[in-house]
């Protein structure tokens, strides 16, 4: 079994356990578990029993809706700041909705069971921090709708590439051509032609299924507007923490 290295020595911590107080965040220590969260993990599957949630340190999820023709696009992105699984917070056993690690890395893994009795059905301030991350994702989710509809997929794609580097902590990580145009909702020689202009302007890099970002403040510039707004609901969920003590992990809202 491997053992998750201390919050000194890991780069990230997730942002809700790294709130907590240092007596909670004990007391649930026993019921975490270090993960190394695989691309293709699978957190929900529509329809089946929600077995464990995850808080990430450094991987990137999705919540995906799969269409009856095998379409599918992104309905929500989640990293550090969040919590993959949340819907045994809001008392469901499962969802219609799937939810995978889309970049690959590490963080926490509790039991559903072990996560109900310790934390949603007892006074655990984690509760607070989890409804507070909760309408930041509904905020998040509406606003990838409107603009899925409303953006050019040359904007989304430098929001969606700007949030994933927010939450992986790292410029290079695996990604196919055919996998972003399903989170974009788009077909893959339209995500082509806008990733080849993103390479040709020396934002990113891509190569044999990897891609590696060169300029973020670019891809931040070059975003739709639903980026500083996604980003800052984020952002506000700890901000008092951030007031009241230094949290280890401060989400990234990078500029550079």
């Amino acid at each position: 079994m491997e053992t998750a290295p201390s919050p000194e020595k890991r780069k990230y911590e997730n942002l809700l356990l790294a709130a907590l107080p240092a007596a909670e965040r004990a007391r649930l220590d026993p019921y975490l578990h270090f993960e190394n969260m695989k691309s293709g993990l699978s957190i929900t599957t529509p329809g089946e029993p929600i077995q464990n949630l995850y808080f990430p340190f450094d991987a990137v999820t999705s919540t995906v809706q799969e269409m009856s023709d095998g379409s599918s696009i992104e309905s929500g992105l989640m990293g550090l700041e969040g919590l993959a699984g949340v819907q045994v917070w809001l008392r469901q056993t499962s969802t219609p909705s799937k939810t995978f690690v889309q970049i690959p890395g590490t963080g926490m893994r509790i039991s559903t069971e072990d996560f109900i009795r310790e934390v949603r059905d007892t006074s655990s301030p984690l509760n607070d921090l989890i409804a507070a991350y909760v309408h930041a994702f509904l905020v998040l989710t509406s606003l990838t709708a409107a603009c899925n509809r409303l953006h050019t997929v040359d904007e989304r794609l430098c929001r969606w590439l700007a949030m994933c580097y927010n939450r992986a902590g790292r410029r290079e990580f695996p990604l196919r051509h055919e996998f972003l145009a399903q989170m974009l909702g788009v077909h893959r020689p339209t995500v082509s032609v806008a990733a080849n202009m993103l390479q040709k302007a020396g934002l990113i890099q891509y190569q044999r299924g990897n891609l590696r970002i060169l300029n973020p403040e670019g891809l931040i510039d070059g975003a739709c507007e639903c980026y500083s707004i996604m980003e800052a609901q984020v952002t506000s969920i700890y901000r008092q923490t951030r007031s009241e003590k230094k949290s280890p992990s401060e989400f990234r809202l990078r500029r550079a």
